[in-house]
């Protein structure tokens, strides 16, 4: 009887000292498991909040168009009377295309630290250089709420509200806007005032004269050229009235300087708006008001999905600015020929729908007209007329829509 309950009990303490055996690990495995995730909770709490990331633009942009275009070309001598016609060129273009395929990604590094790009996609390298398809690379450092100091690519601070415009937006514009080569590397100050209303930037960049190129030099080295642009730039909210203005001087040679005045003005209210730009470019006193381009477009927001809009402008440079390059004379305004003025107006609507507003349809008709006077004894009088009709569709993909909400935020 006794053997048997020794049996029983050395059993019992055999299936009991197994039982330590298996438990003992496994708790020893668990209370690892424990003290580990307590540091990984801990090393997360010890993270520093002010390198926090979080996306505030993240998305892809495209436009593409169907256009026509009834172009015609006249010339007289200058010897025939004023106005006779002696030369007749028509031409007839159409057909669809992309005009824009973007990517945008800005973003906040903790509390100080925010960054911005937009890369055009297209197929081909820059003429000059990589970052020529880059529009904005720049990285900004906020010190306070008034002070900031911006490092990277960005389009140059000059006034005015066509040129502020992303291009995706701007469906006919001036010869000014066109012609000009306006996103480059620089440093930028920007100061806001504690009622947010005003926004001063000082800016030292490239100037845009560097995309002039030598016949003998490399364009990929053309920033060595030393050029400069040096910019001051304001942004004023006052209620309904708002101002884009700029002073702005351009180094097109080693210490000789084009000076821009822009002065963007623009009304908005809850149904409409209107801006009226005006830019004044000399590269002398005795030059202002002979070269400057003046633009203006009038909103009407109908509904929610409905806009229709007009714009026109007039431009002319009688400046009768040059210098040379390689011995060749050219013009000292890059942006609108010398002895040449234009005019251009236009009438167009945009859609939206209201069940998805990130598409956009627009539809314009627009004419232009750009002049080479005949009283000019070197040259023939000259006229080209552009007509356009243009229907279009825009598409916003947003993902910041599709992002979970801890990459948002």
């Amino acid at each position: 009887m006794n053997n048997h309950k020794y049996q029983i009990m050395r059993k019992l303490y055999t299936i009991i000292g197994l039982v330590l055996c298996i438990l003992l690990p496994l708790s020893a495995i668990s209370q690892n498991e424990t003290v580990k995730k307590e540091k990984k909770k801990k090393e997360k709490k010890e993270v520093n909040p002010n390198f926090k990331h979080k996306f505030t633009t993240f998305h892809l942009e495209a436009r593409a168009d169907f256009e026509y275009d009834y172009d015609v070309t006249q010339w007289s001598n200058v010897n025939s009377p004023l106005n006779a016609v002696t030369g007749k060129v028509e031409q007839h273009d159409y057909g669809f295309h992309g005009d824009y395929f973007n990517f945008l990604l800005g973003g906040e590094i903790g509390d100080h630290i925010s960054y911005f790009i937009r890369q055009r996609i297209i197929p081909h390298a820059g003429t000059v250089n990589f970052f020529d398809n880059t529009d904005y690379l720049y990285i900004q450092y906020k010190f306070n709420d008034q002070w900031a100091l911006r490092m990277g690519k960005e389009a140059l601070f000059v006034g005015g509200f066509e040129y502020d415009a992303p291009p995706i937006d701007v469906y006919y514009n001036t010869h000014y806007w066109g012609a000009f080569p306006c996103f480059h590397v620089g440093v930028s100050a920007i100061y806001t005032d504690k009622s947010g209303k005003n926004k001063v930037v000082l800016q030292v960049a490239n100037s845009p004269y560097v995309k002039y190129v030598d016949n003998d030099d490399n364009p990929h080295n053309n920033w060595k050229k030393g050029l400069f642009s040096y910019n001051i730039y304001w942004n004023g909210n006052f209620g309904p009235f708002h101002t884009l203005y700029s002073i702005n001087m351009m180094e097109y040679q080693r210490g000789k300087f084009i000076n821009y005045i822009a002065l963007g003005n623009q009304l908005k209210f809850n149904k409409w708006s209107i801006y009226v730009d005006y830019t004044n470019r000399a590269a002398g006193f005795d030059k202002f008001f002979n070269d400057f381009s003046l633009a203006s477009r009038v909103d009407w927001h109908v509904s929610p999905s409905v806009n229709l809009f007009a714009k026109g402008g007039y431009e002319q440079n009688t400046s009768g600015q040059y210098y040379t390059i390689n011995n060749t004379d050219v013009d000292v305004d890059m942006l609108m020929p010398n002895n040449r003025s234009y005019c251009f107006y236009g009438l167009g609507m945009e859609y939206r729908p209201r069940v998805y507003p990130d598409l956009r349809v627009h539809a314009y008709v627009a004419n232009s007209v750009m002049t080479l006077p005949n009283d000019f004894a070197s040259d023939n009088g000259w006229r080209n007329q552009v007509l356009t009709a243009n229907v279009g569709v825009t598409w916003w993909l947003d993902f910041m829509k599709f992002l979970p909400e801890k990459l948002k935020n």
